[in-house]
């Protein structure tokens, strides 16, 4: 008997101590999202300056002046926007924002073509090396004698340099095999002298 009713008494405590803290969290809340906000007055608002145009270091700046947290959520390629500058963001300029929001910005990867400088001549790696650092490809397609190009050196790029060219697309190489060699005299006929 007395251990049923302790256990009563025990649930009894149990639902107690559940309904206080159901209650200190339901206060808490209010508090926080309500009353607090009231009384010490909520974040203000500012308006989100412009950054479009500017290298994302001066827009970085700019936006954080007016104490606002800035996230890069996207770079496309641009024929006209220099690389790293601001394309878009969001919220536009003039939007009303709170202070320590977040504005998203696209910014430029610069140019999707570049233009094909001048190899004939240069060595082969020198040349692979280069077109790698352009984000461009290299294969060489053949290679033929030359008196003019040394051994191993672009005698021919295709596309031609001065063209435009899509990152990521492959330069064709054409190598010198330097000078064609002497015929091999050792086969030759000799004349026959009689004694």
């Amino acid at each position: 008997m007395r251990n049923s009713m302790k256990q009563t008494d025990y649930q009894k405590l149990g639902y107690l101590l559940g309904i206080g803290l159901g209650i200190i969290i339901v206060t808490a809340f209010i508090f926080s999202q309500l009353i607090f906000p009231l009384v010490l007055g909520r974040t203000p608002k500012v308006e989100t300056p412009d950054v479009t145009g500017l290298n994302l270091v001066q827009a970085k700046r700019k936006l954080q002046a007016e104490k606002l947290h800035v996230v890069v959520k996207d770079s496309l390629f641009s024929e006209s926007a220099p690389m790293e500058s601001v394309l878009e963001q969001s919220p536009g300029a003039g939007e009303k924002i709170r202070q320590e929001g977040t504005v998203y910005l696209v910014i430029s990867k610069g140019s999707a073509t570049v233009t094909l400088p001048s190899f004939i001549g240069r060595p082969f790696q020198e040349v692979f090396i280069a077109l790698r650092n352009m984000e461009l490809h290299s294969a060489v397609i053949d290679s033929s004698y030359s008196d003019i190009y040394p051994v191993n050196t672009v005698m021919r790029t295709i596309p031609s340099s001065g063209d435009k060219v899509l990152k990521k697309s492959t330069v064709k190489l054409i190598l010198s095999r330097g000078s064609e060699p002497l015929p091999d005299s050792l086969g030759a006929d000799f004349p026959v002298y009689p004694y």
